[in-house]
């Protein structure tokens, strides 16, 4: 079934976000995937009802605004004409807050969070906030780039201080690298490509790769090759070196000797008779 794809009505670019304008004049229901960042979703006329992977349906309002976690999958149903604001926010903009302030958690009323999802009404610090971002993001102020930033971190600040935003904010920061670490665990036989993987997760090559290696220690592509190795080595005690090669992900047997030799010190043929007499002799 086709699905409509959803397409903001104008865009801003900021040097820590972007700010995403939605206008649906008509009813619209759809399914889309979140990009790798960190979401503030906010209502400035009507109305949605969204289900986050899969889970209950939660319906918000203008009161509202909600934190939607990166690489999501969002069932949206919009019944009447709706104006909609979101915010992607930089990863290290997010993750520099958190690791430079403390903050003592608040008392908000909270209407819903989950792993993925936080929804709550706003309070007036917030409020007042928010719309400064709206005013200045409609001005034609040469520096609003600059001031939207600074509100947009000084909108983080006050999400901060509801209960449970913290915690879900956090668990982003591991939820991304645990789910391309499932994703290249469940497909290193295949001839994954680096570039690949990043658009998978919405993110360029370059930024992909060091992301990658903040958290790895590891280049995406030593990581693949050492998983493929550490697989060749299980496989290669009850199949043949032909085998495991293609099942591992080589497409060239004497690459594969040659990259398992250096890793390893020895040859595949040579790592199979070792296995073999040390079971023979009880090791």
């Amino acid at each position: 079934m086709f699905l409509p794809i959803l397409t903001p009505a104008k865009e801003f670019d900021t040097e820590k976000a972007k700010i995403l304008y939605y206008d649906f004049d008509k009813p619209i229901k759809t399914t889309y995937y979140t990009r790798n960042y960190l979401r503030i979703c906010t209502i400035l006329e009507g109305k949605k009802q969204v289900s986050i992977n899969e889970l209950e349906s939660v319906e918000y309002t203008k009161d509202n605004f909600a934190i939607l976690a990166p690489n999501s999958k969002v069932d949206l149903n919009i019944g009447n004409k709706t104006k909609a604001l979101v915010i992607e926010v930089d990863n290290n903009v997010v993750n520099q807050l958190i690791d430079r302030i403390q903050i003592e958690l608040g008392h908000e009323e909270i209407k819903k969070v989950t792993n993925h999802f936080f929804l709550s009404s706003f309070n007036d610090e917030m409020l007042g906030t928010y719309k400064r971002i709206v005013k200045t993001l409609n001005s034609q102020d040469k520096g609003k780039e600059f001031l939207l930033d600074l509100y947009i971190q000084e909108m983080l600040y006050e999400i901060l201080k509801f209960r449970g935003a913290k915690e879900i904010i956090n668990s982003v920061k591991n939820a991304r690298i645990n789910n391309i670490l499932s994703y290249i665990n469940e497909s290193y036989h295949k001839n994954i490509k680096v570039a690949d993987i990043a658009k998978i997760f919405g993110m360029e090559e370059y930024e992909f790769s060091r992301y990658f290696k903040t958290y790895t220690c590891k280049t995406p592509k030593e990581y693949i090759k050492e998983l493929r190795l550490k697989k060749a080595k299980e496989l290669l005690q009850y199949q043949s070196v032909t085998e495991t090669c293609y099942d591992v992900g080589y497409e060239n047997i004497s690459y594969f000797i040659k990259e398992f030799k250096k890793a390893f010190h020895i040859t595949p043929k040579q790592y199979q008779k070792k296995v073999k007499n040390n079971k023979k002799d009880g090791l």
